[in-house]
C-alpha cells in the first residue's frame, strides 16, 4: 500500500515529516507520497510559489528512503482537485492507495469535488489530534453511512505537535527563528530565497 499525503506545504515543517513517518510505521506501508498542491480549492493563494514549495519538500525528504514527492498537481497547474490526482496515481501504481487527511480537512470532505469517486479510488486515513474522533465518526455516519471503519476509513489518533505553516510564516515575517521547526536545509533554502519576508 502507498499513502498519499497532499497539502500546501507552505512551508513543509517537522510536523509534516513526523506525521508521515508515524503513519507509515503504523500502517507498515510501502511509502508515503507527498503531493504539493498548485492551488488548493478551499484555500487562499499560497505564500510561496509552487516551485519553491516543491523544492522545499524535495529537500526535506532527501534522506527518507520511504518518502517520495509527486509533482503531478504542480505540472497540471490550475485548481488542484484530489480526484484527478488519485486517478493519475491509481493508473501509475495500479495498487491500493490510502489518502492521508487531517480531521479538520476530513470534516469538510462532503464539499470536495467528486468525493464519492475519491472513496472508490482510495481508502481514507484520518489523522486526529484534537479530541475529534467522536465528531469524525458522527460526520461519517451522517454523510457517508456506507463507509466501514477499519475497511474504508481509518481514524487514527496521533501525537500532538503544535507546529503549523501559518505560525512559521508569521515568525519568518517577524524576523524570528524557525530553528527546529523546519528541516535545517529547508531553513537555509528559505533564507537564500528570501521567502516569507514581510513586504515593506
Amino acid at each position: 500500500m502507498r499513502i498519499i499525503f497532499g497539502g500546501s506545504f507552505d512551508p513543509v515543517h517537522i510536523g509534516h515529516i513526523i506525521l508521515a513517518r508515524d503513519i507509515l510505521e503504523y500502517f507498515k506501508a510501502k511509502e508515503v507520497i507527498f503531493v504539493p498542491t498548485y492551488q488548493a480549492p478551499l484555500k487562499n493563494k499560497h505564500s510561496a510559489s509552487p516551485e519553491d514549495r516543491l523544492n522545499m519538500l524535495k529537500i526535506a525528504i532527501e534522506n527518507e528512503t520511504k518518502f517520495k514527492v509527486e509533482d503531478f498537481e504542480i505540472r497540471r497547474k490550475g485548481i488542484s482537485y484530489t480526484v484527478y490526482t488519485l486517478r493519475y496515481l491509481k493508473e501509475k501504481y495500479r495498487e491500493e492507495l490510502y489518502l492521508l487527511l487531517g480531521s479538520d480537512s476530513f470534516l469538510k470532505f462532503h464539499l470536495w469535488k467528486e468525493s464519492e469517486e475519491i472513496l472508490k479510488l482510495a481508502k481514507i486515513i484520518i489523522a486526529e489530534r484534537e479530541g475529534k474522533l467522536d465528531e469524525v465518526r458522527e460526520y461519517i455516519k451522517r454523510n457517508f453511512p456506507h463507509l466501514v471503519e477499519g475497511k474504508d476509513v481509518f481514524p487514527v489518533k496521533i501525537r500532538r505537535l503544535d507546529i503549523s505553516s501559518t505560525e512559521i510564516r508569521n515568525r519568518l515575517a517577524e524576523g524570528k527563528s524557525v530553528y527546529c521547526l523546519v528541516p535545517e536545509k529547508v531553513e537555509e533554502y528559505i533564507k537564500e530565497k528570501g521567502l516569507y519576508r514581510k513586504v515593506k
